[in-house]
């Protein structure tokens, strides 16, 4: 079962659904991202590394004015540690 556009809980993707109409693959494309990396960041599988021009973009499509308005990681929140 995949989750709904609704239930990401990754904060770019909460944002791309919020700001945009566009699906992933529309997003990726407009960026200048391949679109397996996007599902990585949005995943949390690979720490989150764009380039100056992706940055740009993602504030651009995002229509967000500063880069530093961007969540600090694209990925799902880290779960709670269970070290005692």
């Amino acid at each position: 079962m995949t989750k709904s556009r609704q239930e990401s809980n990754s904060p770019i993707e909460a944002l791309r659904i919020e700001k945009t109409k566009l699906s992933q693959v529309e997003f990726a494309v407009r960026c200048g991202i391949p679109l397996r990396t996007y599902q990585r960041w949005v995943s949390g599988e690979t720490e989150t590394r764009p380039n100056l021009v992706q940055l740009k973009a993602i504030c651009r499509e995002l229509g967000i004015e500063r880069v530093s308005d961007l969540p600090d990681t694209f990925g799902p929140p880290e779960p709670p540690s269970t070290d005692s």
